[in-house]
């Protein structure tokens, strides 16, 4: 469903205007539970990470193929997250790997859906984080949590990168606001 926070209620594919807009592309590093190392995850919307169910590989990238089935360290949370395949996932777009936040992304909702996978939503209906959130971003603005998941992923040495990033970014088309 397209949300607009500012109206708090759904609005129509019909009501959203896509713009090309200049973001960034951030480069996640999730540990390997078991200790042996961490597979990177590129995203343009890091906040969301603290609703992440899964991270999901291409099932023929050979890459990642002997991490499927693992699981992974979700930063910043205090959980475990498989590692899945899909065939949805571009092999030769940002890392390879995606991080599946099913109640937030049409993608991820499909791909969360396919493999059992939680649907944790973190956002209020007026997109400030709730109590699904770790307590340190509960009750921050989308952008200002952005902003301090960002800094604590940085001190705590799982950010790998940030990357200029041309991107479609669906607004409302009565608000402005990002859905």
């Amino acid at each position: 469903v397209n949300w607009d926070p500012h109206f708090q209620t759904a609005i129509s594919d019909l009501e959203v205007e896509t713009r090309d807009t200049a973001g960034k592309f951030w480069t996640l590093r999730y540990p390997l539970a078991d200790g042996s190392g961490h597979i990177e995850v590129a995203t343009t919307r890091p906040e969301t990470m603290l609703a992440d169910g899964a991270v999901a590989v291409h099932s023929e990238d050979v890459r990642y193929k002997h991490l499927v089935g693992k699981r992974v360290i979700l930063p910043l949370c205090d959980r475990t997250i498989p590692v899945v395949a899909d065939d949805f996932v571009e092999r030769d777009f940002g890392t390879g790997c995606v991080k599946i936040t099913g109640a937030h992304d049409f993608n991820d909702y499909g791909a969360a859906l396919r493999h059992n996978l939680p649907l944790i939503v973190i956002f209020t209906l007026d997109a400030k984080i709730n109590e699904n959130g770790p307590k340190q971003f509960q009750g921050m603005d989308r952008y200002a949590a952005r902003k301090a998941v960002v800094a604590q992923l940085e001190r705590d040495n799982f950010l790998a990168g940030a990357d200029p990033h041309k991107m479609m970014v669906p607004k409302s088309g009565r608000t402005g606001v990002v859905v």
